[in-house]
């Protein structure tokens, strides 16, 4: 059972290289017409862009704020991210519990960076979560399944 969810573990570390791409300055015309549209996707890319200021000031609450946007859209990834910067308070209050449940809608999208990241706060004992290691090994399986059927592509 070890090996299987060493596994599944490097498997999401791989694909969480791909799940979003990378952006570049020249993006940011571009990125924010479509958020204009209202395209959560580009909402999402417009947030990670002022979070890591990338043609523009880096602005952690107007990127919480962005990303809070297209979590409430329903784009998996915004709510993965969003996970992380409620439960660190970056650029919003920190928030352990809205945190987990950003983080477990990303799951239950089957986001692979998501499975895996609750896998482990459930293996550990973290971010609030009580020690689950049967839930956590589930969910290595499920995110084992989702990577090798259903590919994850934002």
């Amino acid at each position: 059972m070890k090996a299987g969810w060493i596994s599944a573990a490097l498997l999401g570390l791989a694909l969480s290289q791909a799940v979003a791409r990378p952006l570049e300055p020249g993006d940011l015309p571009a990125v924010r017409a479509a958020a204009a549209t209202g395209s959560a996707a580009a909402r999402f890319d417009l947030g990670r862009m002022t979070r890591q200021g990338i043609g523009v000031a880096r602005d952690p609450v107007k990127a919480c704020a962005l990303i809070a946007s297209a979590a409430e859209a329903g784009h998996p990834e915004a709510m993965f991210t969003l996970h992380y910067m409620l439960a660190a308070g970056e650029g919003c209050a920190r928030d352990e519990a809205q945190a987990r449940g950003w983080l477990e809608r990303a799951a239950e999208r089957e986001h692979p960076e998501a499975l895996q990241q609750l896998a482990q706060y459930l293996q550990y004992g973290t971010l609030g979560y009580a020690p689950d290691p049967a839930r956590s090994a589930h969910l290595m399986a499920v995110l084992a399944h989702a990577m090798k059927h259903h590919p994850h592509a934002d």
